[in-house]
């Protein structure tokens, strides 16, 4: 009888062990896909970032009239001009939202483009996704006093000297929480960039 009841004690024990193990390598798995999804949502976010730094600090570089460099001014979309290739030619270029993307479990995913038109054909080129994951891309505007230039007519594009950009990112699958295993999140990352201008309007001056 002891020997019988050893062996059902054994069993489960076993059935613990096996279980516990089953759960930690559950947790070590969730961890590192969580690892490796933040990675990737800091990754797209650093790359965005500097390609935009990139673009904005070029608006008006070699416009004969720098105030008239930018053609629209819009919350999620915003188009410019600039010599970009520093040869001479003015090229425009556009970054904007595209709708959601609702075949991924994230309904707030969206991709950005970076889009521009070819001088040599002055016809739409789309440069195609300048990032994807993007939940949130959103502009304001602000004069040479710091103040908001509303509303954003084309006439009012003349005042603009400074860009205030909103960016998150977003994994476009849920992960694990690092912290509370049993919770699912999506991986973000978040950049506000204040303050951001063209030194080739600036230089100008303001009306």
């Amino acid at each position: 009888m002891s020997v019988m009841l050893d062996l059902i004690g054994s069993v489960v024990i076993a059935a613990f062990v096996i279980l516990m193990g089953v759960n930690l390598n559950s947790t070590v798995a969730g961890a590192a896909d969580a690892s490796m999804a933040g990675l990737n949502v800091q990754e797209s976010m650093a790359e965005l970032t500097r390609n935009l730094e990139s673009d904005f600090r070029k608006i008006g570089f070699n416009i004969p009239n720098p105030r008239a460099s930018i053609a629209i001014a819009d919350t999620s979309h915003i188009k410019f001009y600039a010599d970009m290739q520093h040869n001479g030619t003015i090229d425009s270029v556009e970054w904007f939202t595209g709708p959601a993307l609702t075949t991924l479990p994230n309904p707030n995913v969206r991709v950005l483009y970076r889009g521009g038109t070819d001088p040599s054909t002055m016809t739409w080129n789309q440069g195609g996704a300048a990032g994807l994951g993007v939940t949130k891309f959103y502009l304001r505007y602000y004069d040479a006093q710091g103040n908001p230039v509303l509303p954003l007519h084309a006439a009012d594009y003349s005042k603009i000297w400074i860009i205030e950009i909103s960016l998150q990112v977003q994994s476009p699958y849920l992960v694990q929480d690092a912290v509370n295993p049993e919770n699912s999140v999506y991986a973000a990352a978040y950049w506000k960039q204040t303050r951001l201008s063209s030194q080739n309007i600036k230089r100008h001056g303001p009306i």
